[in-house]
């Protein structure tokens, strides 16, 4: 018989609540720059946000500009794009393919053989046009950084979610993780979309909770946007008996 069971509850990710920060944050991030909050790198040229209960403003907990969302955990989370303005025809060239992502060091370099659960929480933005089949977790040595891009980064990443069906429930905490077995000296985490719009499925989500004047936003947008919260890479060992 094999039973599975974490040796420790010490997570190899620093800051994965996104409780720490420098500053209050007082809008959403409109210029590219190297860190979000502590411990958290934007490896792309894309702006994702940093949401904080500390500010009642376009980046507060827990409404803000992309809609209403209380924590998973804390008073805080982080937001990305994962599509902006899909093709209506998916076979048209030339697509945007618009992609924000988050990235993070370990606490230390995963140890060969051993396996981890890799695991973060996300929700869909009440206020987003789209919910979208695409959202992963790639694990590597090395960091992955292109500051020349706003576009995809194509890698496959080891932890995704289901790629048949869509989940288009919003403000729901979801977790996404899996069992990952390490190469050895893995050291970096990053979340996001890696694939293009043409192997991006999506679907329209209905608000009828928003007035006509927000709906009309929602739509004029196309976007889909995803809050994460609690990103956690812990280590298992199978033990047997």
């Amino acid at each position: 018989m094999s039973i599975t069971s974490i040796l420790t509850a010490q997570n190899l990710v620093l800051n994965g609540s996104f409780e720490q920060f420098d500053k209050c944050p007082d809008n959403y991030v409109i210029k590219n720059k190297s860190c979000l909050v502590p411990h958290w790198n934007i490896p792309t040229g894309g702006t994702p946000d940093y949401f904080n209960s500390c500010t009642l403003f376009q980046v507060g907990v827990p409404q803000n500009y992309m809609g209403y969302c209380l924590p998973k955990d804390g008073m805080a989370y982080a937001g990305f794009i994962t599509l902006y303005d899909p093709p209506k025809d998916t076979t048209k060239i030339g697509t945007v393919n618009y992609r924000e992502y988050l990235q993070t060091k370990f606490t230390n370099p995963l140890i060969k053989n051993q396996t981890y659960k890799v695991s973060l929480y996300f929700s869909i933005a009440s206020y987003s046009t789209f919910a979208t089949n695409r959202l992963g977790i790639y694990i590597s040595k090395k960091k992955i950084r292109n500051k020349l891009t706003t576009k995809i980064l194509h890698y496959k990443p080891q932890i995704y979610t289901d790629t048949i069906s869509i989940n288009t429930e919003m403000d729901t905490w979801i977790e996404l993780s899996g069992i990952y077995t390490a190469m050895g000296g893995e050291s970096f985490l990053t979340i996001g979309n890696f694939y293009d719009d043409k192997n991006t499925r999506f679907e329209y989500i209905e608000n009828n909770e928003v007035s006509s004047i927000v709906k009309e936003k929602i739509q004029r947008r196309r976007i889909a946007y995803y809050y994460i919260d609690n990103v956690s890479v812990i280590l298992y060992s199978n033990i047997h008996s």
